[in-house]
């Protein structure tokens, strides 16, 4: 009866690994649900259709859209597709009836063109392969609710697409009546702009004629045509052209309101010979004006009430040119800025049996607006985010975790096992002591405990918890030999062991291997100890590495006084008199942050581990230490991208490209560059730079560039070996909308 308690309590200690694991196993999991959630970052576009019952978003996720299509009153799921876009995942949306219709690029740079439904069906409308030599919106056109397309198919080097009331059609421009094959297709400039009265492309024929066709097609499916015979500009023959392709399309697609050219930009109603007309005739005054084609029927006119933008408000009108009324959508204008309808994602659509206008603004902002009773139905960003994190893939249920098991990986494997390991040992419990014993036995008949020397001590290069993993070489006596044997263990910068030191090792004869007999003879690594609010007494210069500036920094805290080496950037100071955090890890002193600024931002720390892929040494030593600059590669996620940054290490010390370090950073900054990193790219000139503080090595730069005449804002670490200054060439990842950037690299060192 003594005995089953005994054995109980040997075999419950198993179970501490199966419990730790298991909270391990619950914590990735719940972290595998948090990463699994779409955030703003994800969202590349947002549509609303079906009286805004319906909203569509399109994910980018693993280079591929996800596009999802749900209620957005319950956030109920009516329909979730994945398509392969191509790498730059434009889209462009029409609304045609009741249905949304998306034109997107596959990966073969075809068009391609979904269909859907309120129910939540899908059909593919595009069936030839029409190939978009370009950007999609280069070669993408839209007017009066059609899209128009211009592109490429085998045996037809000019093509156009046109998707009118729910169907595509194809135009073979070279099945014309033509007198020679064309070889390449223009849009006449700005003709869908209402510089001529329809749209029109010019046709470069094989023979060196030109030929113009209507951008849009009659009831019938049927193209305008001209074919020019002399050299003459356009301009010359422009009213031929439209004479001629008005026959065959007639004119109910004229332009029929257009803003005038001349302060203050009012919109004009367009007469039969195209000129501007009286003034259309709104409610009250607009100025600034900017007109949207929705339909053959009706625009959308949006601008100010003053003749200067700045002192105005934004208001707006549907105005319908063949009734010569116009219906307010002031309450559309409340939820948009001026500033907003110069954005090339901005667009709208109507019926013209419909009261209902819809609207969508890239992923910012997407909306439906009834004409007739001024309701507004609205969706920004976040709305649209909640209801894709409120699906049940993203939620705690038995069914998201065993999805979570079933994908694997070393830690659910070692969940089970040490989940079987007990179930196991129920069986084995009663041999398991003497087994034990055995080894045991057999352990210590096999090895035998000696007194070794230490003859080198070498660095190996790699790191773990920012210690040096160390080959120690070791010189015994056995059975009258010399032996020798090396031990690899984790040894601390402060406790790096001698040539000349005893110490105790286990050696087995029969296998010839030595190992430590006590690894606790070095210590392990401690927990960080912050020294706050250190107040900066003194500097002292020792010299220049690059643009950067080797400084001894004396701080002084609780009346002790802590020295540190750094690197000042150019154009950046330390003062005496200053505050910073300061770190002990492992009896090596660093600096956390400097600046009230950088020591008192909010977010969440992060450790990283990183890969060096470039090291460069600099001939100055400062305390035993030394500068160095390393391209360090780090990953979030399947996310991953390459620093500069600059540290100082042991002077004794070698460090070379494959070396894994760790770094900190908050989060959300990370999160942001490696969006950033996402966006396009492209060389910038610095005009301004300004700095907040020091984050650990590098001063937070708040950088001012400009790229072709638009300026953007870089707030980032930089390298102080490298700096950055008014004047010098950077590469950058930009975003256009928010006027952000990150830089990718130093390209003036």
């Amino acid at each position: 009866m003594k005995r089953i308690p005994v054995i109980f309590l040997r075999y419950i200690v198993f179970f501490i690994p199966a419990i730790i694991l298991s909270v391990l196993v619950w914590n990735h999991y719940q972290d595998d649900l948090s990463a699994g959630k779409v955030t703003e970052y994800d969202i590349k576009r947002m549509f609303t259709f079906d009286e805004g019952k319906r909203v569509v978003s399109a994910v980018s996720k693993n280079q591929q859209l996800h596009f999802a299509m749900y209620d957005p009153q319950s956030g109920k799921r009516i329909s979730e597709w994945t398509t392969a876009s191509d790498s730059f995942n434009e889209m462009l949306p029409s609304i045609q009836g009741n249905h949304l219709l998306i034109a997107l690029k596959n990966k073969d740079e075809q068009l391609l063109i979904e269909k859907l439904s309120p129910s939540g069906a899908k059909k593919e409308l595009v069936k030839q392969n029409l190939q978009i030599p370009s950007f999609l919106k280069t070669n993408t056109y839209q007017w009066n609710g059609r899209l128009v397309f211009t592109g490429e198919m085998e045996g037809a080097a000019a093509v156009l697409g046109e998707l009118k009331n729910g169907q595509f059609h194809v135009h073979n421009l070279s099945e014309l009546k033509l007198p020679a094959r064309p070889v390449s297709i223009d849009v006449v400039m700005n003709s869908f702009r209402g510089q001529t009265p329809f749209p029109m492309f010019e046709l470069t024929l094989k023979n060196d004629q030109k030929a113009y066709v209507s951008g849009i097609s009659n009831e019938k499916h049927q193209l305008g045509v001209y074919v020019s015979k002399s050299a003459e500009p356009f301009s010359l023959i422009e009213d031929k052209v439209v004479q001629q392709l008005k026959k065959t399309i007639g004119s109910s697609q004229n332009v029929a309101v257009a803003v005038e050219s001349n302060y203050p930009k009012r919109p004009r109603k367009v007469d039969a010979e195209g000129r501007l007309g009286e003034v259309v005739p709104t409610p009250k005054p607009m100025y600034q004006t900017f007109i949207y084609q929705l339909n053959e029927e009706e625009v959308l006119l949006l601008g100010s009430t003053a003749k200067d933008e700045a002192q105005g408000k934004l208001t707006g009108y549907i105005y319908n040119h063949r009734t010569n009324k116009a219906t307010s959508a002031s309450k559309l204008s409340q939820s948009l800025s001026y500033e907003t309808l110069q954005k090339e994602d901005l667009s709208f659509h109507k019926n013209v049996k419909s009261n209902w206008l819809y609207y969508s603004l890239g992923n910012q902002l997407t909306g439906a607006f009834e004409a007739k009773s001024k309701q507004l139905k609205e969706f920004p960003l976040q709305k649209v985010i909640s209801i894709e994190n409120a699906s049940p893939a993203h939620q705690t249920s038995v069914d998201t975790f065993i999805q979570y098991v079933m994908k694997g990986g070393p830690l659910i494997l070692n969940w089970a096992i040490w989940i079987f390991i007990p179930l196991l040992l129920f069986v084995l419990a009663i041999f398991l002591p003497p087994i034990l014993r055995l080894v045991r036995k057999n352990k210590i008949k096999d090895s035998v405990t000696l007194e070794a020397n230490i003859v080198s001590v070498k660095e190996t290069g790699t790191y773990i918890n920012e210690q040096p993993l160390v080959n120690m070489q070791l010189q015994f006596q056995y059975d009258g030999r010399n032996i020798e044997k090396a031990v690899k263990t984790v040894v601390s910068y402060t406790q790096i062991p001698k040539p000349g030191q005893r110490i105790a090792i286990l050696y087995n004869p029969k296998k010839k291997k030595a190992m430590l007999l006590k690894e606790g003879d070095f210590s392990q690594p401690s927990e960080p100890k912050f020294i706050k609010d250190a107040i900066l007494r003194n500097i002292e210069s020792y010299g220049t590495v690059g643009r950067g500036t080797v400084l001894s920094l004396t701080f002084e805290a609780d009346q002790k006084r802590y020295t540190i080496p750094m690197i000042q950037a150019a154009g950046f100071e330390f003062r005496t008199g200053e505050k910073a955090d300061l770190v002990d890890i492992n009896g090596q002193l660093k600096m956390a942050a400097y600046g009230h600024e950088v020591r008192n931002r909010s977010g969440k720390d992060v450790t990283l581990t990183g890969t060096i892929q470039r090291v460069k040494q600099y001939p100055v030593t400062i305390h035993d230490q030394k500068p160095i600059m390393l391209d360090v590669t780090v990953s979030s996620g399947d996310q991953s991208i390459t620093k500069t940054v600059s540290q100082f290490i042991p002077d004794h010390m070698q460090v070379a490209p494959g070396t894994q370090i760790t770094m900190q950073t908050k989060q959300e900054e990370l999160d942001k560059e490696i969006s950033l990193m996402q966006e396009k790219q492209g060389s910038a000139k610095v005009t301004h730079v300004t700095f907040s503080g020091v984050i650990g090595n590098q001063p937070l730069a708040i950088i001012q560039i400009e790229r072709e005449g638009v300026m953007y804002e870089v707030k980032q670490p930089i390298d102080p070996i490298t700096s950055v200054l008014p004047g010098d060439e950077l590469w950058v990842a930009y975003h256009e909308m928010t006027r952000q950037a990150a830089i990718v690299k130093y390209a003036s060192i």
